[in-house]
């Protein structure tokens, strides 16, 4: 049942244009299709009947209940055989094409690619539902409650005066999520993702805390990203030709780093001080004493 207003287009969005609508009044009922909605006057309140199943096309709740029917004993025999294993493969293939479905600027392929990235979300749902480890709403309750938790500036009022202040509070709330504080910084970045994606997070990450690790002066402006694609793959190139393996090195590099952050760590943990307290020169310090 519905409040009035009716957002009717939304209406029209979810349900086909056949489907009853019941207009209740404090003293008469009326019952009209498709045609009448939009000439309809202003009801107090509207009954919209409840869709057939796998007839609301619109809902994620019908991509659940078909991935669930997929599964029954009688299903699909592809869908009945995967397990979160056998599906890994297909959830990283979805995930690039959806991210080239972005890169392409093309809408229409983009809800596309989304779709099939929600399918192997509602896969793993149905598996864990099977298992009896956990389901989709329960996936949807700890998403909602961290989305919450980690934004206390828009759900709680707290204020927050800066894009830097921000960051900090995100990366003090994740600390405070895991084990009551013993929360690496990098810990959440994937060791799967190629080195270089994986350079960016682990950099982005640290800049949060206002660790800025020391770069090379290298004799190059580098702010065209055309001439920085010319730079990174001559330097690709330039280590296939003296026999090594960027990304092994990249990745070796990344480790590197990654270790001397947990030393950073320690000694804020020996001090008894959060990341993020520490102001930017004495980040630096604390990083060369640490090397």
């Amino acid at each position: 049942m519905l409040d009035a207003p009716v957002d009717w287009a939304l209406v029209r969005a979810r349900y086909p244009a056949a489907h009853p609508v019941t207009f209740l009044e404090p003293d008469r009922s009326s019952t009209v299709g498709q045609a009448e909605r939009d000439s309809a006057g202003g009801p107090r309140f509207v009954v919209l009947a409840p869709l057939e199943p796998f007839a609301d096309l619109a809902s994620v709740n019908t991509v659940l209940r078909i991935v669930e029917r997929l599964r029954a004993p009688d299903g699909c025999p592809w869908d009945r055989e995967q397990t979160h294993v056998s599906l890994r493969p297909h959830l990283l293939e979805e995930a690039y094409e959806t991210l080239a479905a972005l890169d392409s600027g093309d809408p229409a392929r983009l809800s596309d690619e989304l779709g099939d990235l929600l399918l192997q979300i509602a896969l793993h749902a149905e598996l864990a539902r099977e298992e009896g480890t956990f389901d989709a709403n329960e996936v949807a309750r700890r998403l909602n409650e961290k989305l919450i938790r980690r934004h206390p500036h828009v759900f709680a009022g707290t204020q927050i005066s800066s894009g830097g202040e921000l960051l900090a509070q995100w990366e003090r709330i994740k600390r405070e999520e895991q084990d009551g504080g013993a929360h690496s910084l990098l810990s959440g970045v994937p060791r799967e993702l190629p080195a270089l994606f994986a350079a960016e997070r682990m950099l982005e990450r640290a800049a949060r805390v206002k660790l800025e690790p020391p770069r090379l002066d290298l004799p190059l402006d580098i702010d065209d990203q055309e001439f920085l694609g010319e730079l990174l793959f001559d330097i690709v190139a330039a280590a296939r030709h003296a026999g090594f393996d960027a990304e092994t090195a990249l990745r070796d590099a990344n480790e590197r780093f990654a270790m001397h952050v947990g030393r950073v760590e320690a000694r804020a943990a020996a001090d008894g001080r959060a990341l993020e307290s520490y102001a930017p020169e004495e980040m630096r310090r604390v990083w060369e004493e640490t090397a």
